[in-house]
């Protein structure tokens, strides 16, 4: 079965989450606290042997859970091969294509609703159920004369259902039993054996129950119900294991409390399960050095070329050694691409992170391989944890080859461990502060932008494939480079604003450095890859060390453009604006800030007696002064935006022609640098940047 939707109520911090889609692979994102971990546990609820805990009902709705609520419900979608299993159970039925599956605070059983479908609920004898067998054999045990009835013992009759082993064990010992008693009995023998005939077939076309609904519920609960793994944590797994210490924990008796961490020995157990090395055959071979070696050989095969898939890198080899000690040591080697081995040795000698790498893969890789999670609902909360964004995309891997044939819902912050962007694969989840409730958004794009931040660093993974991809950069137009994100607004607007065919670049391909700093990494990173990169500076001290490291990086003059006005530095791109017409945005921005001051608006006379470098260090000076009234800092960006979005409108009459002028002498001169450095690329070239691709 596949859960296609849910919904989560008055479990722990969940008033209600709403209806909910998931896809077969499906991420919820996050901050702490939000709730992803309580969603994946709720839906732990829908296993058929869970129960719910008081402990775990919300606080805030104990009213509403005075009568019975339903807790958490789940809408499946059946796979063929399971609507013919029912088929053939119960072919009077029409075909189930979809069930509900739910549980409440009352009910201790899961409850199903089989929507459309039309069940009867009244006593059906003709039923091939465990009631009305046993029914016709306890009739034809009371036809058998008293003194051979009342040496029978017929109670495993009288209960619901055993298991299949014990029943086949009890039915043996009675008809053993009544073949003694009734041997002069032919006519009894007779009748009796159109019960015991294929007893073993017998049982497993036994239904359970005496109503058509109730027999198909409790099929459906024995051989149908889905089942949802729940992954947490994983412990390290360490360089050498002693084995009389492994095989003493794995014989202990197990708690009477649920761990959510795996412990050491079921480590240990499931990077066994990976080699298929059986401890009992280990400890046979101990003494026989060939067939061990052997064994040890084959068993480090296996569990080399199980990990490997999910190992990103360079590969690694794994070597399961027997010491004295009844010691087992994990040797790890570096296997390179052209074949030579190298940094052999202990797995507890490699660095904290690779360790706790390996250890994540040999855990995850187990328990996710082992038969009984075929067709399961796996619950992964944070799956990618500690990991490197290489290896989170070997896990993503690992998790897309999983959702085949199971369905995969997981918890994460990691942009590298999102995939697909499609309603009901991603999930947003937000914490109501104010109620401390838990809200899942489908519609993640309407979530809060903080929440989003995962997201949106994977959606701008093209952006940085357009970086490191040489052909994308060779083909595409030359890269402007500027140090804020309101130098790409005014550059990317006023080029639109202007109209000015001769010059406009149709569009600007303009790049906004996260800061200062990051101009110089992110200039060499498009150079190396194939674009041609220009740089658009500020005139500050620091926007000039930005321009000898550029130098020394092979950039030349023509690539590196100070922003300059009438043949004069100027601090910023917004000294290219006329101080009355950047005035006119900032009036309009904080005009309400502004009267309650007391200023009308402010003027050019005004803002210009702070005798700073540039419009922007006076208007900064203006605002430090009434910090202590309120007006916090100079928001640049929001002029910008202000600006910007009236030229988008076509409301942008405040904005004189000496501006346009001054922008369109800007685009002038950025036209005919890129000029000039296309044809010296033409001539020298920029393939000496460039890094091979690997093969």
């Amino acid at each position: 079965m596949r859960l296609r939707k849910f919904r989560v109520r008055a479990y722990r911090c969940i008033h209600d989450s709403g209806e909910i889609k998931v896809g077969d692979l499906a991420a919820f994102v996050g901050r702490n606290e939000s709730g992803k971990t309580t969603i994946l546990q709720a839906l732990t609820l829908l296993n058929k042997e869970e129960r719910v805990s008081d402990l775990d009902l919300c606080d805030e709705m104990t009213e509403e859970l005075k009568s019975e609520m339903i807790i958490v419900d789940g809408q499946f979608d059946l796979i063929p091969t399971e609507t013919k299993i029912i088929k053939e159970k119960f072919p009077h039925i029409p075909d189930i294509l979809t069930l509900r599956i739910f549980r409440t605070n009352k009910h201790p059983r899961v409850q199903y609703d089989f929507g459309n479908v039309r069940l009867s609920n009244e006593q059906n004898r003709t039923l091939n159920s465990w009631e009305n067998y046993t029914e016709k054999i306890l009739n034809f045990i009371s036809t058998i004369p008293n003194h051979i009835r009342i040496q029978l013992d017929t109670n495993f009759l009288e209960g619901p259902s055993s298991d299949r082993a014990t029943y086949i064990r009890e039915m043996t010992e009675f008809n053993n039993n009544l073949q003694m008693l009734a041997s002069d009995e032919s006519q009894i023998l007779v009748e009796w054996a159109k019960f015991y005939k294929n007893v073993e077939n017998t049982y497993d076309e036994l239904l359970v129950g005496t109503t058509e609904k109730t027999a198909l519920e409790n099929f459906i609960l024995e051989y149908l119900h889905p089942r949802f793994v729940y992954f947490s944590d994983y412990k390290k797994i360490y360089g050498n294991i002693n084995l009389d210490e492994y095989i003493k924990e794995i014989k202990r008796p197990e708690g009477l409390e649920y761990a959510e961490e795996f412990d050491k020995a079921e480590t240990v157990r499931n990077l066994f399960y990976l080699a298929e090395l059986d401890t009992e055959k280990l400890e046979e071979y101990k003494n026989s050095p060939p067939k061990l070696i052997k064994l040890l050989n084959v068993a480090s095969r296996r569990l080399t070329d199980r990990l490997n898939p999910a190992w990103k890198g360079d590969p690694i080899h794994v070597d399961l050694r027997y010491n004295p000690g009844n010691i087992m040591s994990v040797v790890i080697s570096d296997v390179h691409r052209d074949g030579t081995v190298t940094n052999t040795g202990l797995l507890s000698r490699r660095a904290e992170g690779f360790k706790w790498t390996f250890s994540f893969i040999v855990n995850f890789a187990a328990e996710t391989q082992k038969a009984e999670l075929k067709e399961a609902i796996l619950l992964l909360d944070e799956p990618a944890r500690n990991l490197h964004p290489a290896q989170q995309m070997g896990i993503s891997d690992l998790l897309k080859n999983l959702a085949g044939s199971n369905q995969v819902l997981y918890a994460t912050h990691s942009p590298f461990m999102i995939f697909d962007y499609t309603p009901g694969n991603l999930l947003v989840v937000e914490l109501d502060k104010r109620r401390h409730l838990s809200k899942i958004y489908y519609d993640y794009w309407n979530a809060d932008d903080a929440t989003l931040i995962p997201i949106l660093y994977g959606l701008s993974r093209g952006l940085v494939e357009s970086i490191v991809d040489r052909e994308i950069g060779t083909n595409s137009r030359p890269v402007i480079i500027v140090e804020t994100m309101s130098d790409a607004m005014y550059l990317n607007a006023f080029d639109k604003f202007l109209e000015d065919p001769n010059i406009s670049m149709n569009p600007l391909n303009v790049v906004a450095a996260f800061s200062k700093n990051s101009v110089l990494p992110l200039a060499i990173f498009y150079r190396n890859h194939g674009h041609n990169v220009f740089v658009i500076l500020d005139n500050t001290t620091e926007s000039k060390k930005i321009a000898e490291y550029l130098k020394a990086n092979e950039f030349t003059d023509l690539q590196i453009i100070y922003l300059e006005r009438g043949g004069k530095q100027i601090e910023s791109v917004e000294d290219l604006i006329l101080p009355e017409d950047y005035l006119h945005a900032v009036n309009q921005t904080y005009e309400i800030k502004l009267r309650k001051e007391g200023y009308r608006n402010l003027t050019k006379e005004e803002v210009s007696s702070r005798n700073k470098r540039g419009i922007i260090e006076d208007l900064r000076a203006v605002w430090t002064e009434h910090r202590e009234d309120g007006w916090n800092e100079f928001d640049v960006e929001e002029i910008a935006r202000y600006v910007c979005e009236k030229i988008a409108l076509k409301e942008a009459d405040f904005l004189t022609d000496k501006t346009k002028d001054q922008f369109r002498t800007l685009f002038r001169l950025l036209a005919e640098r890129i000029r000039l450095q296309q044809n010296i690329t033409a001539q020298v070239g920029i393939t000496k940047y460039q890094k091979s691709k690997p093969k």
